[in-house]
């Protein structure tokens, strides 16, 4: 007899993962051994199913029986069929809400050009791909974790986009500022309009007003000139 075991976490709990794997009637999409598989008769606590598939790339048929122990236990047993002997296990266990998975294949071929080395290997892979689909399977469903307002750290509301700078002001360090002075306006010595005060404007108008007087003004001479100051 050839044994192999190996064992799994899967994510999920032992009631989910023990109503995945009792459906023995679906196995052929997960072990890459059986092709096949046809319910023969099914009763509360044990099934019967009919397999055909490849073994070590022979074709053979093997008639099994399963017996369930929900929601921990499942064997199997070939009770007739072209393999001399077949039969195996799963055990689930909970571990922290999770399940660990225990699949344990005992195998003897009776076909002399199948030597143990290579029935081994195909129990090998049998139980690597039977785990790993009912690990990925098992897991594919699981609930999203969304957490709520004040609940941990709650993820925040996005901030709003910063409006973008318009043409007559520039953006420094976040601070909405007024366009630099141009070079002309520099040269002489004047400040931009913008950047005054309206008040400050229109004492620069009334003051260039005073300063331009009518030529029959008492205070200006011939000319328009500046008179006499008594």
């Amino acid at each position: 007899m050839v044994k192999v075991e190996r064992h799994r976490i899967v994510r999920a709990p032992v009631q989910k993962v023990f109503q995945l794997i009792s459906r023995m009637d679906a196995s052929p999409r997960v072990t890459g051994l059986w092709l096949t598989a046809d319910l023969v008769e099914r009763k509360p606590a044990a099934l019967t199913v009919q397999y055909r598939g490849y073994f070590a790339g022979l074709p053979v048929e093997s008639l099994q029986r399963a017996t369930l122990y929900p929601p921990h236990r499942i064997d199997f047993r070939q009770t007739r069929g072209g393999l001399k002997a077949f039969r195996g296990q799963y055990l689930l266990k909970p571990v922290d809400g999770d399940t660990e998975v225990s699949l344990t294949l005992e195998a003897e071929v009776g076909i002399p050009f199948i030597s143990d080395q290579a029935a081994r290997l195909v129990l090998h892979a049998f139980i690597e791909r039977s785990l790993e689909k009912f690990k990925l399977t098992a897991e594919r469903e699981l609930p999203r974790v969304v957490r709520r307002a004040g609940e941990g750290s709650a993820s925040k509301p996005a901030p709003l986009p910063a409006a973008e700078p318009t043409d007559e002001e520039t953006i420094e360090g976040g601070i909405a500022t007024p366009p630099a002075e141009s070079p002309a306006s520099a040269a002489n010595g004047q400040a931009p309009p913008a950047a005054q005060p309206p008040a400050v404007q229109k004492k620069h108008r009334r003051r260039r007003r005073r300063r331009r007087r009518s030529p029959g003004d008492p205070r200006t001479g011939p000319g328009g000139t500046p008179g006499p100051v008594h």
